[in-house]
């Protein structure tokens, strides 16, 4: 039997043209083209951090987890709203052959609103899917964190007063409603990362990032409100956007441009560790998540 991994993540656009920005944008409001103004604002973040590097570090991943399981498995890459599509993807491998594929999406929480989203494009008369849900428990991505936010402390913080922010990608507050796990999964994910740096409740904080202007509400606090009704605010803000693997727009604009130019208004250190990107212990995880779910039910 030929059995494949199809990794997957998000998109970006093809290319930093205000037209790539706009048929990018596109693709994710489902075929509904924003208004010029919203993807000039896009494009122009995209300019200001000197494009996305997301799809280069993604293919670098995919080869590396290839390197550790090519040996048993074709692996795929695909993206969800731009090229190589999901589908496309799909096509390929059943003309390969393919008769199992194990689904391994780059983001290791799971929501209604990301997850499901990869899920739906699924189809094939040919292929069975193993979707892995989530895999933000893996010890060696919880050891990543802790250990790069540990070296922030060590190094830069020292003495001084701090703060560590998680955040993650926000999601409409529907989620509430109908018993989205992303929102638990981030805290608990949080959490064990606090736990292995010993900090106590004080010292760290939970926000949300990058929401859309859909004219919804989202789960708050969003990280910039959350730092503009500070009364007080320790030397140091580490950030760390824990939701993410890779740098991409909503890490190096959201974070490293809004949060950063906050904490220059207030007069505090901004920090924010390394993304894993191709971090061997990254790599690990990847590997290891799709060991433990192998041998589950083919669907």
């Amino acid at each position: 039997m030929k059995k494949a991994i199809l990794m997957m993540t998000f998109g970006s656009p093809e290319e930093i043209i205000f037209e790539g920005v706009a048929d990018f944008f596109t693709n994710i409001r489902r075929g509904v083209r924003p208004q010029d103004h919203e993807i000039q604002t896009l494009y122009d973040n995209y300019v200001r951090i000197g494009g996305t590097p997301l799809q280069k570090i993604t293919r670098q991943e995919v080869a590396l987890v290839e390197a550790r399981l090519g040996s048993e498995y074709s692996v795929y890459f695909a993206n969800k709203f731009s090229s190589p599509f999901i589908p496309d993807v799909i096509g390929q491998m059943e003309a390969d052959g393919i008769e199992q594929c194990i689904c391994l999406i780059l983001e290791p929480h799971y929501s209604f609103y990301s997850v499901m989203g990869y899920e739906k494009f699924l189809e094939s008369k040919q292929i069975q899917f193993l979707v892995i849900k989530d895999w933000y428990q893996e010890e060696a991505l919880l050891n990543y964190w802790a250990d790069e936010i540990a070296k922030i402390l060590k190094e830069e913080v020292k003495q001084d007063s701090f703060k560590v922010i998680f955040s993650a990608h926000s999601v409409p507050i529907f989620a509430l409603d109908f018993g989205d796990p992303y929102i638990d999964q981030i805290f608990e994910n949080s959490k064990l990362v606090a736990e292995k740096l010993g900090l106590s409740s004080e010292q760290y904080t939970n926000t949300w990032q990058s929401e859309s202007d859909i004219g919804i509400p989202w789960i708050k606090p969003d990280v910039l409100e959350y730092l503009r009704e500070q009364t007080e605010h320790p030397d140091h803000y580490i950030f760390v956007p824990i939701s993410f693997i890779s740098e991409h727009i909503e890490v190096l604009f959201d974070n490293d441009v809004e949060c950063y130019d906050l904490c220059q208004e207030f007069g505090v250190n901004y920090h924010r560790p390394p993304m894993p990107n191709t971090d061997s212990r990254l790599i690990d995880a990847l590997v290891n998540t799709v060991r433990v779910n192998e041998n589950q039910e083919f669907k």
